[in-house]
């Protein structure tokens, strides 16, 4: 149940910055993006199996949890492969499905970020950067990518980027509806952080 609890509660977070209205950046006559973004992370698509994922992951696997996570390392760079296992339909043959990378890295200045993101992806699509923290975002049909952006020593650095499924967010969603009450809803929206 606890399991259930902290995976509800991330991808709520995760929801709740991926839908929240961000401050548009460009200018609405202009292409808020002008380069694409794939439909998942390295050589791996969205939504597809634990399986399928292992072996393609980027780095050596450090832990696993089959219907969670895959962490891996190389070198400095840590990543995470996020799975969604709805636990209400216990289908024998239903595996979990990739809905998330996180790529955690030492502190990076965000202009230098910022920088290879835009010559990648074009210009962010929304922010909500205030006092030096806050996140940019990079948006297309199907993906979100987000870099986090922390405060040290008064100026932005970046140390986390997340790519997020937008159709599997849209399922996880749903599967929050179904498992928790209007009530219960509340309740887990005032405990994240």
């Amino acid at each position: 149940m606890k399991k259930i609890i902290w995976i509800i509660c991330i991808a709520s977070f995760a929801l709740y910055t991926t839908f929240t209205p961000a401050q548009q950046k460009a200018p609405q006559n202009t292409k808020p993006q002008s380069k694409s973004i794939a439909d998942g992370y390295g050589n791996v698509k969205w939504g597809s199996t634990y399986n399928d994922v292992k072996p393609n992951v980027l780095g050596r696997i450090a832990f696993t949890d089959e219907k969670r996570i895959i962490v891996s390392k190389d070198g400095e760079l840590e990543y995470r492969y996020g799975f969604f296992y709805p636990e209400i339909n216990q289908e024998t043959n239903q595996q979990p499905k990739l809905f998330y990378v996180v790529i955690q890295f030492p502190y990076i200045s965000l202009d230098d970020m910022k920088k290879k993101m835009e010559e990648k992806y074009g210009p962010p699509t929304g922010e909500s950067i205030k006092n030096n923290q806050g996140a940019y975002i990079w948006e297309s049909e199907s993906t979100s990518i987000i870099v986090w952006v922390d405060s040290y020593d008064k100026k932005p650095f970046c140390r986390k980027i997340t790519y997020l499924s937008k159709v599997m967010a849209k399922d996880i969603n749903a599967y929050h509806n179904l498992v928790f009450s209007k009530k219960e809803q509340e309740i887990l929206k005032q405990l994240q952080p």
